[in-house]
């Protein structure tokens, strides 16, 4: 337990430079008179950083190590942040995102698979859901303390808006730094130093890895529908139920915390009932909610449908790690970590650009409608393909030791 509490601290701090970052970057453009434009090819920089590094830190995790991609990942995303804090240019700042954004793809790759090292089948649903949850309510805290942290700086040190800014976001990067110092404190059995050097201990045959990429393939396609709407939510209550800006941002930040509260509680179910259930019963909750959202005529009954249908993608995420990863060997997660994490980034760009296209032609009601049928078509696949592929070779859930207490 000594080990999964460090692994979540380290999580929640390396977590922190990103949240700062996300947070304050584009007024600290705005404030070195950078257009619009230069924000926008500094988010797309980050982006392309984590899908440079997504199949590499797969092979890495795989042959080095997850413990030492997490360190490495700590490294890079450490630097290109630090680096972002000081840059004043386009180009600058541009090549400090892609640096950023390689350290936080390492990391992603790695986090389910160190998860898998450090817990057993009767422990794996419970720390799944923890290890989301935590990142979910730190985010909602880090994004406050960001924006504290820079008015404090400009009140109480008499700073321009320029250098607070600028200091606030290194607070963030010394954050992320501190959480080599936890994950290096990590020490557990890594498949990649069992591999002879006459080749891999373990070469799933081809039909296996097949089977795998058709399911990380559907698991993109049901991502889309989420990644289509969630990029205008805060547009939609402003226009069409007229609240103002401030009210949203409070509304997000209330229901993000009820998601973390489910999300905590769906490791139980997980632990109980089995991931793939859990799972299934989840990939659910998503097209109707949607849908219901373009039909909604009151703001009482948007917010209740806006809360369960962006709770899919947090709640789904730590089950569909475990589910791909329990049906892969040991030496090969970190390849399959780094396929679904392909598919996330792939999702999220198509879906907000496709969205944006959508809203533009039409009105919320098709983007809705799109979003919910695709999210539809991706759940069945996905619940008809699990169902249908060979059994998992590793546990799923602590039903494979019913009866064990954690």
């Amino acid at each position: 337990m000594a080990k999964l509490a460090f692994f979540f601290a380290g999580n929640v701090l390396f977590a922190t430079g990103l949240i700062f970052h996300a947070f304050l970057y584009n007024f600290y453009l705005e404030a070195l008179e950078l257009s619009p434009e230069v924000m926008g090819h500094a988010a797309a920089a980050l982006t392309a950083g984590s899908l440079v590094t997504l199949i590499p830190g797969g092979l890495l995790a795989d042959r080095a190590g997850s413990r030492t991609t997490l360190l490495l990942g700590t490294l890079i995303l450490t630097v290109g942040l630090a680096l972002g804090a000081v840059a004043a240019t386009p180009l600058t700042v541009s090549g400090a995102a892609v640096l950023a954004g390689a350290g936080s793809g390492l990391w992603r790759v790695a986090m389910a698979p160190v998860l898998m090292r450090l817990t057993t089948p009767e422990t794996r649903a419970r720390a799944f859901a923890w290890n989301i949850g935590l990142v979910v309510i730190w985010s909602g805290a880090g994004v406050w303390l960001a924006g504290a942290s820079s008015a404090w700086l400009e009140a109480s040190w008499g700073l321009g808006r320029l250098p607070a800014l600028r200091i606030a976001l290194l607070l963030g990067a010394a954050g992320s730094a501190a959480s080599a110092l936890l994950f290096r404190t990590l020490r557990f059995e890594e498949p990649a130093g069992e591999i002879p050097s006459s080749g891999p201990a373990f070469a799933p045959p081809p039909a296996a890895l097949r089977e795998l990429l058709i399911l990380v393939v559907l698991v993109g396609v049901w991502m889309l529908g989420p990644a289509l709407s969630s990029q205008f939510l805060n547009i939609f209550f402003s226009r069409e139920h007229g609240l103002p800006i401030e009210r949203i941002g409070f509304l997000f930040g209330v229901v993000s915390w009820g998601w973390a509260l489910i999300v905590f509680g769906s490791g139980e179910l997980a632990r109980r009932f089995g991931v793939q259930r859990v799972l299934f019963a989840s990939l659910l909750l998503f097209a109707p909610a949607t849908l219901g959202l373009s039909l909604a005529s009151s703001v009482e009954l948007a917010v209740a449908l806006y809360f369960f249908q962006g709770v899919a993608a947090p709640l789904t995420t730590p089950l569909i790690d475990q589910w791909l990863l329990g049906r892969t060997p040991p030496d090969r997660q970190g390849t399959v970590s780094s396929w679904r994490q392909l598919a996330a980034d792939l999702s999220a760009m198509a879906g907000a650009s496709l969205g944006g296209r959508i809203l533009a032609q039409g009105a919320f009601d098709t983007l809705f409608l799109t979003a919910s049928a695709i999210g539809l078509v991706g759940a069945l696949g996905m619940i008809a393909s699990g169902r249908a592929l060979s059994s998992p070779p590793v546990p799923l859930s602590a039903n494979a030791a019913r009866g064990n207490s954690v």
